[in-house]
């Protein structure tokens, strides 16, 4: 059975469509969507585990230039 959960993505002024483009080309990415509030992107992902979201976060997410910070909110089936 397969998670999902919106991250909700906080960038540097003026990277967020750069970010949103490298992001929907991972296949974990089932919509990226640039949003208006304290935060710049959010996120509608899927992976196997909820290990797999944190892994997700730190290797695809938080290691892109720009990125400041993320707020994880996993779906209740």
């Amino acid at each position: 059975m397969s998670v999902q959960a919106y991250i909700l993505i906080q960038v540097q002024t003026g990277k967020a469509q750069a970010i949103k483009k490298e992001l929907i080309q991972l296949p974990q990415f089932l919509r990226v969507d640039r949003v208006m509030g304290p935060f710049d992107l959010i996120a509608l992902v899927e992976v196997d585990n909820n290990r797999e979201i944190g892994e997700l976060i730190l290797k695809e997410i938080q290691s892109l230039s720009g990125v400041k910070r993320t707020l994880t909110c996993p779906v209740i089936p």
